[in-house]
């Protein structure tokens, strides 16, 4: 079956509650642990398919955010929403009091209940009216970032394809594209700032009904942060600051050197060869293909993988006029479906699309159709980014399918990237946390935050003459800011240990592959941490970690 031929259903939400009813009063009157454990089953299955039809309408809502249809639903899901988390959140309660919780412990495993635990403390029907609010909000800045229409150099682009621009070898043009992108949102800062102003305050709101001091806590727990805290975020933190923003000076003041330019502008930061990037060879039909083929050759699992993404036609990555920007991976569990999302420009980063979204992809497939109860085949998404970033690495072998002669520019290209984006995903992540713990802050204000937070992570770098990125504005177009608090440090806990894989490949690449597998097999069977000790690694947040993989890449 074909994505396109799924049938979308709107759940009914009173046979949703009646059946739900009927299974929370079998769970009572059950008079052994086997029999909630069945009720526990189908309590999961009538979740999975309520999570289907919901991935089924983002889906095709940001396929086209203009389709009155789909718009309509994904406000009708958000609407609904807090109605479905209380029914989560009384079934969780259930298991929690069971009077057979150690034989449901030993069946499922004690990572369940501890997330339940933490689900306790990240929603209550008290908040539900603020969570409609808040989600609709998500919809109106994604509907907004979609909606850019940006002429530039006789032609009209959304923010995905001006990227090709942005990062082309012309530097009057990649300077000239920013500020065309800065002149659009300039025209719709009001909007901007109006937006997250609501979403900053009824956060905030969320946060003090519950009992909490601010968002920062309430964030941490929504999260679903099991095994560390806003304390070993903050020795992470000051790692980056000591150890890591030093090391990507000296690398930022060679790239300047070699593209010939006294220092990094905003414009720069992404260009680490003179020539230009590296773009990839052939249409995204031919991408395609080698990615199979890369696939094919990586292990018996990716192939199958890959064959049945492309089987199923599980990617649209083609971007175009209406389609959300970014890129994501989601599943369809009804159907045992990842299902990839992009928009392609003819930039390397179609190429980081096809080995990042589809490391989420692949560790999707294999938890779906593994042996792990449901609730563990997820997992924190600090873990999920290591899927991710580091099948970024293990791709690496197969570059000269998609640059062929300039493969190994790419290969420099991306490794200094992501030694530059823990920093800036860092700050990401830090900015957000000074705002949540001062909701007051004014827009300008928060602009002014941004401009100081940069010359601390990225003190090489600067935004002058750069239209409304040189005012502060460049964190608007950073989508998991306004839809995503507190999500981008696990990219940058997980690149880290993308490092480590990386380090291990290079020594000995079958052994790293058969240690990832293991990471991604193990989903969410084990706490983060504990993950990464079991690959043989330094947690991100022990002294020491992060120098000893500066000294190890330099």
């Amino acid at each position: 079956m074909k994505l396109s031929d799924i049938k979308y259903e709107r759940p009914n939400i009173d046979e949703l509650r009646a059946r739900a009813e009927e299974l929370f009063k079998r769970f009572d009157e059950a008079q052994t642990a086997d029999e909630q454990l069945a009720v526990y089953n189908e309590y999961i299955a009538m979740s999975e398919s309520i999570s289907t039809q919901s991935s089924l309408a983002y889906i095709r809502f940001t396929l086209d955010t203009r389709d009155e249809f789909y718009s309509k639903e994904i406000d009708w899901m958000n609407e609904t929403r807090p109605v479905l988390s209380e029914m989560s959140l009384n079934f969780r309660k259930k298991m929690l009091a069971s009077k057979f919780r150690p034989e449901l412990e030993k069946a499922l495993s004690p990572i369940v209940f501890k997330n339940y635990e933490i689900s306790m403390k990240s929603f209550d029907p008290i908040i539900a009216e603020d969570c409609v609010e808040e989600s609709k909000l998500e919809t109106e800045y994604k509907k907004l970032l979609s909606s850019a229409k940006i002429p530039f150099m006789g032609g009209e682009y959304n923010i995905p394809q001006l990227g090709k621009f942005k990062e082309g070898p012309d530097r009057e043009i990649r300077k000239e594209a920013f500020c065309a992108q800065g002149e659009w949102m300039k025209a719709n800062a009001d909007k901007f700032d109006d937006i997250f102003d609501r979403m900053v305050k009824v956060r905030d709101r969320m946060a003090k009904k519950m009992g909490f001091k601010n968002y920062v806590e309430l964030g941490y727990y929504r999260m679903r942060r099991n095994c560390y805290s806003p304390e070993d975020i903050a020795a992470f933190r000051e790692q980056v600051l000591n150890d890591w923003v030093p090391f990507v000076c000296e690398m930022k003041k060679k790239q300047a050197e070699e593209l010939g330019i006294d220092r990094i502008m905003l414009y720069d930061d992404g260009i680490c060869l003179k020539d230009g990037n590296p773009t990839p060879i052939g249409t995204p039909e031919e991408i395609f293909e080698n990615g199979r083929k890369m696939y094919k050759e990586m292990s018996p699992l990716t192939g199958e993988f890959i064959d049945f993404m492309l089987e199923h036609d599980l990617f649209d990555v083609i971007a175009r006029e209406g389609k959300s920007g970014g890129g994501y991976c989601t599943d369809l569990p009804d159907y045992k479906m990842p299902f990839i999302f992009a928009n392609f420009n003819g930039t390397y980063g179609d190429i980081d699309v096809l080995t990042h979204e589809a490391g989420h992809a692949i560790a999707a497939y294999k938890a779906m159709n593994g042996d792990l109860p449901v609730e563990l085949q997820g997992y924190g998404m600090e873990t999920a980014e290591v899927h991710s970033m580091s099948m970024e690495f293990f791709a690496w072998k197969w570059m000269e399918l998609f640059f062929g002669e300039r493969a190994d520019d790419y290969r420099k290209m991306h490794f200094l990237n992501a030694l530059s984006f823990i920093p800036y995903g860092t700050m990401v992540d830090y900015f957000q946390q000074c705002v949540y713990e001062k909701p007051e802050m004014t827009p300008a204000e928060r602009k002014a935050l941004w401009i100081e937070l940069e010359s601390k992570f990225r003190p090489y770098m600067s935004s002058e003459g750069i239209t409304y990125m040189e005012e502060g504005g460049r964190w608007q177009y950073q989508s998991h800011i306004y839809e995503r608090p507190f999500y981008y440090i696990d990219y940058c806990l997980a690149q880290t240990v993308a490092f480590d894989f990386l380090i291990a490949m290079k020594k000995d690449y079958d052994d790293a592959f058969k240690r990832y597998d293991e990471f991604v097999t193990s989903a969410g069977s084990k706490y983060f941490t504990d993950l990464v000790k079991d690959a043989g690694f330094k947690t991100p947040f022990e002294q020491g970690a992060l120098k000893d993989i500066i000294e190890n890449v330099k």
